[in-house]
């Protein structure tokens, strides 16, 4: 057995121990999506509000309001080119580790790196930071609660999170300079 055999092997050990708490609880499985559509929706209106918010807002600057604009929108398009680039497999795809996914598989199985949900999630809770910290501190730390629910529906690996959550980050510095 190779490296990535190796990997893939480990991985779909881990992913299939967690499904199980899913599986076997009633309403486990869609319980997990749920709370995957409540934390994806969760940043498209928190940052929807926000853009209302700063364009009646005469504390927030013109000048603000392009990096606010720029640094989820600019994640967005770098992640799908890097998606495009790369065309990871998908954890539930032959190609991938072959495991069966909690949510509906999607009909590409590749796009699975970086998570596009994790960058843009992160890149918008960064972009709260600055004008409203609280706010941008929690949406900071739902996107570990959003990390684990994508990997527990078994849509991305770990190292798809992790790299969608640093891009989104450093996307997301862009608000600060």
């Amino acid at each position: 057995m190779n490296m990535k055999q190796k990997r893939l092997a480990r991985y779909r050990a881990i992913y299939e121990k967690n499904a199980v708490r899913y599986t076997s609880a009633e309403n486990g499985v869609k319980y997990l999506q749920y709370a995957n559509l409540f934390f994806t929706w969760l940043y498209v209106l928190a940052y929807g509000i926000f853009w209302l918010y700063a364009l009646k807002s005469t504390s927030i600057h013109s000048k603000d309001l392009i990096s606010v604009f720029f640094a989820p929108a600019f994640t967005l398009i770098l992640v799908s080119a890097m998606r495009l680039a790369i065309d990871r497999p998908r954890p539930y795809s032959s190609r991938g580790a072959g495991i069966t996914p909690l949510a509906p598989k999607k009909d590409r199985d590749g796009d699975s790196f970086p998570s596009r949900h994790l960058a843009c999630a992160t890149a918008i809770a960064m972009t709260f930071l600055p004008y409203f910290p609280f706010i941008g501190s929690f949406l900071l730390m739902t996107t570990f609660a959003l990390a684990y629910v994508r990997f527990s529906l078994g849509v991305h690996y770990p190292s798809d999170l992790a790299v969608g959550i640093l891009v989104g980050a450093l996307c997301g510095i862009t608000v600060f300079i």
